[in-house]
């Protein structure tokens, strides 16, 4: 049985609001919470139940300081994270590629996340 790139999709990717939120970090070292919530216009707790799900599958490292008395949160992908949004990315693309005709993404230059 041969595997078919739509069983590959990485479920905890491919969630809107997690994938909006990998994608804006794949192009950064970190970002702040607060500046990853207003760019993505969600609200604190949205925010955070999405990081804990990609934070549990390992995608995502998340860092609790201290600026002063007030706490500072950042997020990054981590290593794993960043492997797994270019396997996704790859598998939409495979998925895109087999597309018939006009649809195909064969006749379109490839995504390049990184």
């Amino acid at each position: 049985m041969s595997r078919q790139p739509n069983n590959e999709i990485d479920d905890v990717i491919h969630q809107r609001t997690r994938l909006s939120i990998m994608a804006t970090l794949a192009g950064v070292a970190s970002m702040d919470f607060n500046e990853l919530k207003a760019q993505l216009a969600l609200t604190d707790g949205n925010l955070s139940t999405h990081l804990s799900h990609l934070e549990a599958a390992g995608y995502v490292r998340i860092t609790k300081t201290y600026k002063g008395k007030k706490p500072h949160t950042t997020v990054a992908v981590s290593a794993k994270g960043k492997k797994a949004l270019a396997n996704y990315v790859r598998n939409l693309q495979t998925i895109l590629d087999i597309l018939p005709g006009e649809l195909s993404s064969k006749k379109r230059k490839p995504f390049n996340i990184c």
